[in-house]
């Protein structure tokens, strides 16, 4: 078994593990490989010379304290169905770590797994049931650009610090989440879910809590510190661990799925 960078030459053969493991809609595939396709950052397992395993190592950033630091954010770890319980991605975790020079962070699809390998859960989101909230009076909903909301993204996480997310990252979210936005706060919506709410200022969160409410979502998640939660006194939410990273110093950093 050989690990190391992936290759130019490499492409297709790792589109295929992608699409074979992850059963991806070609859409999606075709754009993060049109997109995202850094061979330096891939590292893969071949056995006879074919790829077995890999993962993208996306170079990335963090904020933290109003600092920018440099990271990795692991996506498409992935391994064909003949090779696994083998060791062969603990292997190329073990790997990249030795070859990188900043923290690597990742969203786990499996987090005991992860947790094995050295990486600690940073941050953490808070779930409530949107039926036992107050009624507040719904804001009027806007449409936000990119740059909008990654300005409330960025400042609604300044304080616990936060993965950031460039243009691309942000395309990929929107076409996988329904955006619901008024003005300086927004949600990312998935089957009737909020799965991320940020809103800059207690105004911006009760415009957004009463729209959510008037559309029936079920549920609505939000950071422990963000002025959605004491809108919502006595209620108890539950606590959603989001992603994780080798570096202990990034605790309490939130990141979320990305591409």
């Amino acid at each position: 078994m050989t690990l190391e960078r992936a290759k130019d030459t490499d492409f297709e053969e790792l589109k295929t593990l992608w699409s074979i493991v992850f059963n991806e809609e070609a859409a999606f595939l075709e754009k993060f490989f049109a997109l995202r396709f850094f061979p330096d950052s891939i590292f893969v397992a071949r056995e006879q010379g074919k790829i077995v395993s890999a993962l993208h190592a996306l170079p990335s950033f963090y904020h933290q304290n109003k600092v920018v630091h440099r990271c990795a954010f692991i996506v498409g770890a992935a391994t064909y169905a003949d090779y696994r319980k083998k060791g062969i991605m603990s292997h190329l975790l073990s790997y990249c770590k030795q070859n990188l020079d900043c923290p690597i962070t990742l969203f786990p699809a499996v987090r005991p797994f992860y947790e094995k390998n050295g990486y600690i859960t940073t941050g953490e989101l808070l779930r409530y049931n949107l039926e036992a909230v107050t009624e507040y009076e719904p804001g009027t909903e806007v449409s936000l650009s990119q740059d909008e909301l990654d300005t409330i993204y960025m400042q609604a996480t300044i304080a616990s610090g936060s993965l950031l997310r460039d243009n691309i990252a942000w395309q990929f979210l929107l076409d996988g989440y329904q955006l619901l936005a008024v003005q300086d706060a927004y949600a990312l919506i998935k089957d009737n879910a909020v799965v991320e709410a940020m809103a800059i200022d207690t105004s911006s969160a009760v415009a957004l809590l009463g729209l959510m409410k008037q559309k029936k979502l079920d549920t609505c998640a939000v950071l422990h510190d963000s002025p959605f939660c004491p809108l919502i006194p006595g209620i108890k939410g539950t606590v959603i661990p989001m992603g994780m990273s080798t570096a202990p110093f990034m605790q309490g950093c939130y990141i979320a799925e990305q591409y």
